[in-house]
């Protein structure tokens, strides 16, 4: 669900004090090209650019003299985009060590966490009444392979672990009806995503439960391409910079905050 008026007022009252903090800019705004998943996650990102991640960037935009030009994209396509110097920053991915053959995250290959855009993470979906389980940080009683959606960073870290994954679904609800139909033995999903279904479409949860404990939780960045990074390094870190600084001022957390209490809580308890 979108942040309300409140949200909104409380953000334009932060790029208000960075405005007047910083002196006006003697040189044109930097365009940067940036591409990301064209799928509504709430509360990060919706179709029309209002969410989350769209606020946040917009007051790092005015704190860095930067203007972002926004490229959606099927998350893959995305990602090629940014292998090949297309555009020049993804919003919105974690880290894995196959991406970073060619995305630079804030920190290089240990990425700092504290310069985050947000976190999020995975849960786990089963059959009701089947035994799968987590236990000692591995997925148990399995019988078929674990969905996940293609070129999510779950799929390589599930497959590194040496399960058998399946990502032939487009998208988190052809995931579930896959899994009610008995082809996948399990699916992960995205916590916010299950969160948004659970409330906007129950139905799909027909005879399905929610794990309780998360599959994973872990840290989502902008990242840039090694194009943009050679030539603008300074830019880089002042951009990574801005978004810790962003994502920790009062008026932000207040927008977070309110988006969060929106949300409803995926359950664990099955429907019949």
């Amino acid at each position: 669900m979108r942040p309300g008026l409140s949200a909104a007022v409380l953000l334009a009252a932060l790029l208000g004090g960075m405005a007047s903090a910083s002196p006006a800019p003697a040189t044109p705004a930097v365009l940067v090209h940036l591409c990301y998943e064209n799928s509504e996650i709430a509360p990060w990102r919706f179709r029309d650019r209002s969410g989350l991640n769209f606020l946040m960037l917009e007051a790092v935009a005015r704190e860095s003299n930067v203007r972002f030009v926004y490229h959606a994209r099927p998350w893959r396509r995305c990602q090629d985009d940014l292998r090949a110097g297309r555009v020049d920053g993804a919003f919105g991915m974690s880290y894995t060590p196959e991406r970073a053959s060619f995305a630079v995250y804030p920190g290089g290959i240990h990425p700092d966490p504290a310069r985050r855009m947000f976190e999020g993470g995975y849960v786990l979906v089963r059959r009701a009444g089947t035994p799968v389980h987590l236990e000692g940080g591995r997925i148990r009683g399995l019988s078929g392979p674990i969905g996940a959606e293609p070129s999510h960073s779950i799929a390589l870290d599930l497959a590194r672990a040496g399960y058998e994954v399946d990502d032939g679904s487009p998208g988190p609800e052809a995931l579930l009806r896959k899994l009610k139909a008995g082809r996948l033995g399990a699916a992960a999903v995205g916590t916010d995503q299950a969160h948004n279904l659970r409330r906007d479409d129950p139905a799909l949860f027909d005879g399905l439960e929610v794990l309780p404990v998360p599959l994973v939780e872990k840290p989502y960045f902008l990242v840039f391409s090694r194009p943009f990074v050679r030539s603008r390094p300074v830019l880089a870190e002042r951009l990574w910079e801005a978004i810790a600084t962003v994502r920790e001022s009062p008026g932000y957390q207040a927008a977070l905050a309110e988006a969060r209490g929106r949300q409803a809580p995926a359950s664990a308890e099955p429907r019949p």
